[in-house]
C-alpha cells in the first residue's frame, strides 16, 4: 500500500480518534472521520472504502513504519488503544516512516494558514519532533515560494468556512484605489490564490445584475457573519470552471475566452513549452530559427499582458489585434522611460 498524503492524513486521523477515551468508536464512526478529513484537507467526497480502512489498521499495527500500534477490538464492535496513553505521535519511527513523513511535512507545512487543520498540523508537529529528534537537523528537500506575513492568511480560514457553509458575511475592505474602507455585505463564493495572494471571488449584496466582484484579502480590515442577509447564489457562476479558461483572477461571468497566438523566441521557447502559459496552449508552428508560435484560448486580461511583457522582446502578439496593440502601447511607454533617462 502506498504511504502518501492521504495515507498519513487517515491515520493520524484514527490515531487522535482513538485517543478520545470518552468516546466508543465503531468501524463505522472511524471511516467517517477519515472520509471527513480527506474532505477538509483535499476536497475529496468519495467515502474511505472498509478495505483501505483495513489496510491502515495493518500499516498502524505492524513495524512497517515503526508503529506496533495496539489497536485491539472491544464486544466484537468497537476499537480502541490497548495501552490508554500510546500514541503513534509517542514513537520513534523507523527510516521508511521517517522518508514518508519528512516528504508528507514538506507540502502540509504550505497549509498551516487553514485553522481547520489545527488538530492534524498539532499531530504533524510532534511527528517533526519526534524526526528532528531521530535525525538532528534536516536538510530542507523543498522550498515552496510563500509570502512571509502576508496580511490576508489571518482571513483565510474564516472565509474558507464561509464559502463552504454557505454563510453571508460582511467585510471591511479598502481597495489600492480608495481613502479608507467600505464596509461591504458579500456573499462569498469561492477562495483563489493566484502568485502568492489570496483572494475572494463574491457578490456585493448591492449588486444590481449577475457579477462578481474580486477581493484581495490581504486590502480586507476584518471580517463577521452577517446574519441579517440570507446568502444568495450568483446565476452564471460556476466555481468549479469559472477560471479554466483564465489566467490569474481578472474576469467576469459575461466574458468569453479568445483565440490568442505568441511567438516566442528560441531563447525562450523551451522554457515556454515546459511551462506553458495555460493549459489550452498548443503548438503552432516551429520556425527554422528555433522560435515556437503557440496559441491559446484565454480570456483577455491584465494578468495576460503583464505575463507576456514579462518575456520582453523574447514574446510577440501575432494575434488578436487588441492584445498586440496594448502590448504594443506597454512595451512604447517603457521604452519612452528609458529613452528619456539616457537622455538625461
Amino acid at each position: 500500500m502506498p504511504i502518501n498524503r492521504a495515507t498519513l492524513i487517515r491515520i493520524s486521523t484514527i490515531d487522535r480518534c482513538l485517543q478520545n477515551r470518552y468516546r466508543r468508536w465503531t468501524i463505522g464512526d472511524l471511516i467517517e472521520a477519515c472520509t471527513d478529513a480527506l474532505a477538509e484537507f483535499e476536497g475529496r467526497t468519495n467515502p474511505v472504502s472498509r478495505r483501505t480502512f483495513q489496510n491502515d489498521l495493518a500499516l498502524m499495527r505492524s513495524d512497517r513504519l515503526g508503529y506496533n500500534a495496539p489497536i485491539v477490538v472491544r464486544d466484537n464492535k468497537y476499537y480502541e488503544y490497548e495501552d490508554p496513553d500510546f500514541s503513534i505521535t509517542h514513537l520513534p519511527l523507523n527510516d521508511e516512516g521517517l522518508d514518508a513523513l519528512n516528504s508528507a511535512l514538506d507540502i502540509l507545512r504550505q497549509l498551516q494558514g487553514f485553522p481547520q487543520l489545527a488538530s492534524s498540523i498539532e499531530t504533524i508537529s510532534k511527528l517533526n519532533e519526534q524526526i528532528s529528534r531521530q535525525t538532528g537537523a534536516s536538510v530542507p528537500a523543498m522550498d515552496m515560494e510563500h509570502v512571509a506575513g502576508y496580511r490576508g492568511a489571518r482571513f483565510i480560514g474564516f472565509i474558507y468556512d464561509a464559502v463552504r457553509k454557505r454563510r453571508t458575511i460582511m467585510i471591511e475592505y479598502q481597495s489600492f484605489r480608495a481613502s479608507r474602507p467600505d464596509i461591504l455585505t458579500v456573499y462569498p463564493y469561492l477562495l483563489k490564490e493566484y502568485r502568492n495572494r489570496w483572494f475572494l471571488v463574491g457578490e456585493k449584496s448591492t449588486n444590481r445584475a449577475p457579477y462578481v466582484n474580486i477581493f484581495a484579502l490581504d486590502r480586507i480590515h476584518s471580517v463577521t457573519f452577517d446574519h441579517e442577509h440570507p446568502f444568495r447564489k450568483c446565476v452564471g457562476f460556476d466555481p468549479e470552471h469559472f477560471f479554466d479558461d483564465t489566467i490569474g483572477v481578472t474576469r467576469q461571468i459575461g466574458d468569453k475566452p479568445r483565440h490568442v497566438v505568441i511567438d516566442i523566441d528560441s531563447v525562450q521557447a523551451p522554457y515556454v513549452e515546459s511551462k506553458p502559459f495555460h493549459r489550452s496552449q498548443k503548438v503552432e508552428q516551429r520556425f527554422s530559427d528555433g522560435s515556437v508560435r503557440f496559441s491559446l484560448r484565454v480570456v483577455i486580461n491584465n494578468e495576460l499582458v503583464r505575463l507576456i511583457l514579462g518575456y520582453g522582446g523574447h514574446a510577440e502578439v501575432i494575434e488578436p489585434p487588441e492584445l498586440r496593440a496594448k502590448v504594443a502601447e506597454s512595451v512604447i511607454r517603457a521604452a519612452d522611460r528609458y529613452r528619456d533617462e539616457a537622455a538625461g
